[in-house]
């Protein structure tokens, strides 16, 4: 078999899952951060990585290496992979997230890995692959709060990419924390805003 050619394949199915072209140009240029939930909050994408600003709805996002989003030099090492991101809105009064609360939420697949951190709880699933060809059943799905905003994670990759692994969690982790980070700086400049007066 050749390598090359697999990860070629896998490359050209994770572009056209993602919707991309290779024509670049101002207006389809990959996103690093952008607002979501009606500007209430700003996803940051970890390195590496980059929004592909034709998926990006109020409560959705696609991530793609950047490489394969049209910035050839924006990969810095990160795994092959893809990523989604989706909103909801935290009801009032409901429970926190937790490994077992996600887990006993999965429809279908066993957990492999698991890891919690201050920002996410992730979960490394064996489950269906997805529709698209070349992409392992291997793959991360996860969820975080940044303010009043569920989170819902997921991570995909081919079967020998880092992004099925241990390394895959660690993306959606370092998302969540820059994510929340942006939160945190932009509530702190809106407080130091001194009010207007008349």
């Amino acid at each position: 078999m050749n390598t090359g050619t697999c990860k070629g394949a896998v490359l050209a199915g994770l572009m056209a899952l993602a919707g991309c072209d290779t024509g670049g140009g101002a207006t389809s240029a990959p996103l690093r951060a952008a607002s979501m939930a009606n500007g209430e909050m700003i996803l940051v994408a970890p390195e590496g990585f980059c929004i592909d600003r034709r998926s990006l709805k109020s409560s959705f996002a696609l991530l793609a290496r950047c490489d394969t989003l049209g910035d050839p030099d924006g990969a810095y090492g990160a795994p092959l992979g893809l990523i989604t991101v989706s909103l909801s809105t935290i009801p009032a009064n409901a429970a926190p997230i937790s490994a077992a609360a996600l887990q006993s939420a999965l429809s279908d697949g066993s957990v492999l890995d698991r890891i919690e951190t201050a920002d996410a709880v992730l979960l490394r699933v064996q489950g269906t692959a997805p529709t698209r060809e070349g992409l392992s059943a291997t793959h991360w799905r996860g969820t975080g709060q940044v303010g009043s905003q569920r989170v819902g994670l997921a991570m995909y990759g081919a079967g020998d990419s880092a992004a099925t692994g241990r390394e895959g969690g660690r993306v959606l982790d370092r998302l969540m924390q820059r994510t929340r980070a942006q939160a945190a700086a932009t509530a702190q400049a809106a407080s130091a805003t001194p009010a207007a007066t008349e």
